[in-house]
């Protein structure tokens, strides 16, 4: 027996912000899915039920596939929302119901518990605390997670092994460097969480391969003010995989041209000058993460076109802002300094002294791209005002991008 869904409280904007949960070959398992969920600073303890609310009410009006990538979500819960039963609107096989560390453990949660597991949910305690209220939960749990930001993952060493012996994931959360990844897979966890992934980890300039060089000269090429199509050409097809892939993409859904793209000379003459410069630098980035996450990638393409539509939403004749959200990963991408890569590839100068970390108005845009993937909602209220775009409007065109991203990458 389910209850009806209540309605989101009226003053909780629909922002949705996902963060990728990894396994230790760094394959994307699931999204954590939030909705406001750090409302502390804005809203009354009482509304982190709506904000439940409001997670499965997008995920039913938007598709859990869409938001997830066919991946598992992550959901979190309330005691209410579990004791009222309003998770089982979403389907067991793709949803993992996530506890609060603060939920109070009551009987009836406990009930609630059982009855989810005996559904097919699994069930996940984040920031658990080996020592705290919600060990009494732990029988019904499938994933643990634990906040390493703070604390040597080492620490639970111990822990984690007799975890895995009863087949629970254990998901270090808050990883958010290389070094701390190493350190946490070390220690025995299975999963982790957080942007380690697109932090740069190259300090120096590193000795490039011809195919990193050659498709920097492809990035030289169609930065420049007037694209000269031949030499376009000879840099790709002296490159099969690009060739391969740009031929792949045009010839895609995604294009539906009505006839069939069969050379790089075709291929460039059905594309204007801007999105010869958009696929070629998609195309690039995409070839260069073959050695990296895949959600590195995912990452890159949500938000380039992200920012490419609140470029277009914001009017701005200075460039693509598509290259501004691709370029903000391309660093980590190609293991190169991002001053040294811009140094090679000409960009339109506001959108290089953005990733060069400089005020320029459109900063604005990445600090708004910063704030939602980290779910910083009070710094999205604020960018949305200077930037005079409505909150509804942001929110709506990153679902947009979210689900543009999921498609593109069925062809990566």
């Amino acid at each position: 027996m389910c209850a009806l869904l209540a309605p989101a409280s009226a003053g909780l904007t629909k922002f949705v912000a996902r963060q990728a949960i990894l396994d230790r070959n760094q394959k994307i398992v699931g999204y954590e899915l939030l909705f406001r969920s750090g409302m502390q600073n804005s809203f009354s303890t009482a509304d982190f039920d709506g904000a439940s609310r409001a997670v499965i009410d997008k995920s039913l009006l938007v598709g859990v596939d869409v938001l997830c990538d066919g991946q598992k979500a992550f959901v979190n819960c309330t005691g209410n929302v579990l004791t009222d039963h309003l998770i089982t609107v979403l389907p067991p096989s793709t949803t993992v119901v996530e506890i609060l560390e603060w939920v109070e453990v009551t009987e009836e949660v406990i009930n609630a518990c059982r009855s989810l597991k005996g559904s097919g949910y699994m069930i996940a305690l984040d920031d658990f605390d080996p020592d705290g209220p919600q060990q009494s939960l732990l029988e019904f749990a499938d994933v643990v997670k634990i906040d390493v930001q703070y604390t040597s993952p080492g620490k639970f060493r111990s822990f984690i092994k007799e975890n895995l012996a009863r087949g629970r994931w254990m998901v270090a959360e808050k990883v958010e460097t290389q070094d701390r990844f190493t350190e946490a897979r070390s220690a025995g966890f299975t999963h982790f969480q957080g942007y380690y992934f697109a932090r740069p980890v190259v300090l120096g300039m590193p000795d490039l391969p011809a195919s990193a060089l050659n498709r920097i000269r492809l990035l030289q090429c169609i930065a420049s003010d007037e694209l000269d199509y031949r030499e376009v050409e000879a840099v790709v097809k002296s490159d099969p995989a690009l060739c391969y892939r740009l031929l792949r993409y045009l010839n895609s859904a995604l294009f539906s041209f009505p006839c069939s793209v069969n050379s790089v000379r075709h291929a460039l003459s059905l594309l204007g000058d801007q999105e010869i410069r958009r696929w070629m630098t998609l195309i690039v980035a995409i070839a260069a993460v073959q050695d990296k996450p895949m959600a590195l990638m995912r990452l890159a393409l949500l938000r380039a076109k992200f920012c490419g539509a609140m470029g277009r939403l914001l009017r701005w004749r200075g460039g693509d802002l598509f290259l501004l959200g691709l370029f903000s990963l391309m660093d980590t991408i190609m293991d190169i300094p991002m001053p040294e890569l811009l140094k090679r590839v000409r960009l339109p100068e506001p959108i290089t002294q953005t990733l060069l970390g400089n005020n320029t108005g459109l900063d604005h845009v990445m600090k708004l791209v910063h704030a939602i993937e980290s779910a910083d909602w009070d710094c999205c209220d604020e960018v949305a005002t200077l930037l005079g775009v409505q909150e509804s409007v942001i929110s709506q065109t990153y679902l947009e991008s979210v689900a543009w991203t999921k498609e593109f990458m069925k062809l990566a």
